[in-house]
């Protein structure tokens, strides 16, 4: 069973994929990969919603490919993937795939900035922005969790909103990956 985890820009993505390490993923972290690949062929993609289908048609490449390699049903995928949207998921053969979003649909935008600091580490890309850049950025994530949040309940996949008891959440998120495998 695969696992794709998306989502907001730190919401806890990476995070969980590490809780998830001992369980024998491969892990994959996409938004690495779409950087490779646009510095690689002098691509600039700043609209996450043109970059979505793409992200999808690599993720279901790379699961195919998995059915047809001698390590078939061996190895097992996480992708760790933010910026895709639900509706770009039915590109993807999800028949032993288990998918969820995280985000930040429910808090304030100092409150986040707040988490988000506190989760900062020095490597992290947000620790280089000023507060008033992190804010900015965070107003437009905050939106884009609760169009996440809506788009998972009419799809009928399962959201994890970490604006509260992040590391509780990222616990629940988890075991109901566990729980489905």
């Amino acid at each position: 069973m695969h696992v794709i985890i998306a989502g907001t820009a730190r919401s806890g993505k990476t995070t969980l994929s590490l809780l998830l390490n001992e369980y024998g993923y491969t892990h994959y972290k996409m938004d690495s990969i779409k950087r490779g690949i646009c510095e690689s062929f002098s691509l600039k993609y700043d609209n996450w919603e043109d970059v979505s289908p793409i992200i999808c048609n690599i993720i279901n490449k790379i699961i195919q490919d998995n059915k047809t390699d001698t390590n078939y049903q061996k190895e097992k995928y996480l992708f760790d993937t933010p910026f895709i949207y639900p509706k770009d998921l039915e590109t993807i053969d999800t028949s032993d795939t288990i998918i969820i979003f995280l985000g930040y649909a429910h808090i304030d935008v100092d409150s986040e900035v707040e988490l988000i600091r506190k989760y900062d580490k020095d490597y992290y890309w947000t620790k280089q922005i000023s507060d008033e850049q992190l804010k900015e950025w965070t107003i437009d994530n905050i939106e884009y969790s609760k169009h996440l949040e809506q788009e998972c309940k009419r799809l009928g996949i399962k959201y994890f909103d970490t604006s509260f008891n992040r590391d509780e959440v990222l616990e629940e998120a988890k075991k109901y990956i566990i729980e489905n495998n």
